[in-house]
């Protein structure tokens, strides 16, 4: 049984983390959070936010300072390497008049000064897990030694947790045959780009981007190899890059231009493969380390989010750990993985590396009809249930 105060500990101070920790605030606990990082810094990459991620972080009081602090976007394209038009998608128009809400690009550290800024508790920085003794209920040992036996222990440690070997042992990520770079660049671009999303597919390679500040635009781009070999310096990286992407439609020639070489982010391509089970005892995984996704459906940091607040809510309403732990799992399991899914799928789609394939992907993707597109990707963004507002304590919702 829980006590009445019962002692929380949240392993990863980072987006899921940090949205758990703020709604088990939100309704009276008192967590703590242990973040490997020494400390926050202003790096890092870009993050979509969509509709479901913003009608959470609605609920938790802070939506609004953070697309406030982002770029709402009105509309995305999706487009050939030639540069014509696939798709065009509406990113504000019905979901911001029924929800409140549409979509809003933000640079990644931004995001989490949002929610640190609302939390009260204060996070401990340069605690990275080393272990997690298998005991009623477990002990996380930190590599300086410090040990902590919280009554619950949520694992939001990322995609390469290790919380998670306390749960499911044994578990490595799979990945994707590409590498996926990442830049946030400081560049003027024309007034056509400052509210559009882009997502460019070719042959081997997709790439795309959307601005996340004045004069600042958030980069990416896969390839099925390093580019150049692995080890080069980061000036031939770029020059390789460029020669790779040079040719894209705007404004991706042009960001480019103006990136940074030292400031790119290189990362192999990986998700969690479905898991037995997401609890064991007082400890349950959240995020990436439960359903780890690739980037291509935008839902990454959105899925975490999500678990963040039903996870919050399930301890609220059961007293026993294990019971709150089921309820969160049927709560989010099937849809978190449903999303992963999805985004692996769109992600063998974006890195075919056949010139036929690829043309007949692109040809495909240009005949849907886009009120289909955009039924499929609301349903995506939507397509959730939230837990009953009443609970949270007065918090206004939409």
């Amino acid at each position: 049984m829980l006590r009445s105060d019962p002692e929380i500990a949240v392993v990863g101070g980072g987006i899921c983390g940090l949205t758990t920790a703020l709604a088990l605030e939100r309704r009276g606990f008192d967590p703590t959070v242990y973040e490997a990082a020494a400390a926050y810094r202003p790096v890092g990459a870009g993050i979509l936010l969509q509709t479901n991620a913003l009608l959470v972080l609605d609920r938790l009081g802070v939506a609004d300072r953070v697309r406030d602090a982002g770029v709402p976007l009105m509309e995305s394209l999706i487009r050939s390497p030639s540069g014509s038009i696939l798709q065009r998608l509406d990113l504000d128009g019905v979901e911001r008049a029924e929800f409140g809400y549409g979509h809003v690009a933000v640079h990644r550290a931004t995001l989490l000064d949002s929610l640190r800024t609302a939390l009260d508790t204060t996070v401990e920085t340069g605690m990275r897990c080393r272990d997690v003794a298998e005991t009623a209920p477990a002990t996380v040992i930190f590599e300086d030694g410090t040990r902590v036996r919280p009554d619950v222990l949520v694992g939001a440690d990322g995609i390469h947790s290790t919380v998670r070997d306390a749960v499911v042992p044994g578990v490595d990520p799979r990945p994707l045959d590409a590498v996926v770079y990442r830049a946030l660049v400081d560049v003027a671009l024309p007034d056509r780009h400052r509210d559009r999303g882009v997502e460019v597919w070719g042959d081997g390679s997709y790439a795309g981007g959307a601005p996340v500040g004045d004069d600042r635009f958030y980069w990416f781009g896969t390839a099925p190899d390093p580019v150049p070999a692995a080890g080069a310096d980061p000036a031939a990286r770029m020059a390789a890059l460029r020669e790779r992407f040079g040719r894209f439609p705007a404004p991706i020639p042009t960001v480019l231009d103006h990136a940074d070489p030292a400031a790119v982010i290189v990362t192999e391509l990986e998700d969690v493969p479905t898991l037995d089970r997401w609890s064991r005892g007082s400890v349950v995984l959240a995020g990436d380390a439960a359903h780890g996704m690739l980037p291509f459906a935008g839902q990454g940091a959105a899925q975490g989010i999500e678990d963040g607040l039903a996870l919050a809510h399930a301890i609220d309403t059961h007293e026993v750990p294990t019971a709150a732990f089921d309820a969160y799992a049927t709560e989010r399991q099937a849809r978190a993985e449903r999303v992963r899914d999805e985004a692996r799928r769109l992600g063998m789609l974006g890195t075919l590396q056949s010139r036929l394939a690829t043309r007949a992907r692109n040809l495909a993707v240009r005949a849907v009809p886009n009120r289909l597109f955009q039924r499929f990707r609301r349903q995506r963004t939507v397509g959730t249930s939230l837990p009953d507002p009443g609970s949270l304590g007065g918090i206004e919702t939409v």
